[in-house]
């Protein structure tokens, strides 16, 4: 499916319920730095984009913002409201691609997008996107996973995560990010690097990958240049199964426009 945003929309229909009880997509550092970092947040108007299980909506409406929970997958969308309705909490709700964020300049304080610009096909157009609405003591939170510096492995680490998922588009080293937000003008105020131990099967589960993807992917691993194993540190697990535990990194952004 070439149209990327007909291929996001096909994979995550089929996928919704695993977001919403995914681990790694419900809690975890990532989730609780981001909200930290953006804090205050009474009476802000929020949009979190592409917001997948609603997770990040969810903490939003907790620490009293006021959110719009967005995606380009409306049968995603439909999963998040009863997730975030099983919790009682107020929230909009917004079919939007994330290129195209429907408001007036300087109408939104705070922006979220969590483990999903790697799915954009277009990121600097977002954060261009981003820079219109935000307004001008917003925040931009941003977490997303990366690519390692070098060229090389960058390349060799995104084919294992297409390979993984065909929705996967691209995903960048720190230094990129940094690089296109400035180029957005947008500030960045905080970056770090947040790293979760993985292991293949649970990866794959995720994504519902058949036994064929699943076996490449474990020769990819075994056969990967240093460079990306240095990056990834994959265990190769002794006990029979087959299965493999790695480092998955994560940056974590804060941004707002440029003073």
């Amino acid at each position: 499916m070439d149209d990327p945003h007909q291929c996001a929309q096909s994979h995550f229909s089929a996928l919704a319920e695993q977001y919403i009880h995914s681990q790694v997509h419900r809690s975890g550092y990532s989730l609780e730095r981001l909200i930290a970092l953006l804090q205050p947040l009474s009476g802000a108007l929020a949009l979190d984009v592409a917001t997948g299980g609603g997770h990040v909506a969810l903490k939003l409406a907790q620490n009293g913002a006021k959110p719009l929970a967005s995606d380009l997958t409306l049968a995603m969308l439909k999963a998040a409201r009863a997730n975030l309705q099983a919790h009682g909490v107020a929230i909009s709700y917004a079919q939007l691609e994330a290129s195209h964020l429907p408001f007036r300049a300087e109408s939104l304080q705070v922006i979220t997008a969590r483990h999903a610009p790697h799915h954009f096909p277009d990121v600097p157009r977002f954060l261009s996107e981003c820079a219109r609405v935000l307004s001008a003591d917003g925040r931009l939170g941003i977490v997303d996973q990366i690519a390692p510096e070098a060229p090389a492995a960058a390349r060799y680490i995104n084919a294992l995560e297409r390979l993984r998922d065909p929705s996967h588009r691209w995903q960048f080293s720190l230094s990129e990010w940094q690089a296109m937000l400035e180029a957005a003008a947008l500030e960045v105020l905080h970056a770090e690097i947040a790293t979760t131990r993985l292991d293949l099967y649970w990866w794959t589960s995720l994504q519902r990958n058949d036994a064929e993807t699943v076996l490449r992917l474990r020769v990819l691993l075994h056969q990967a240049p240093q460079t990306v194993r240095a990056f990834l540190k994959p265990t190769f697990h002794e006990d029979g199964s087959g299965n493999i535990s790695f480092d998955h990194h994560c940056a974590i952004l804060i941004a707002r426009k440029a003073q």
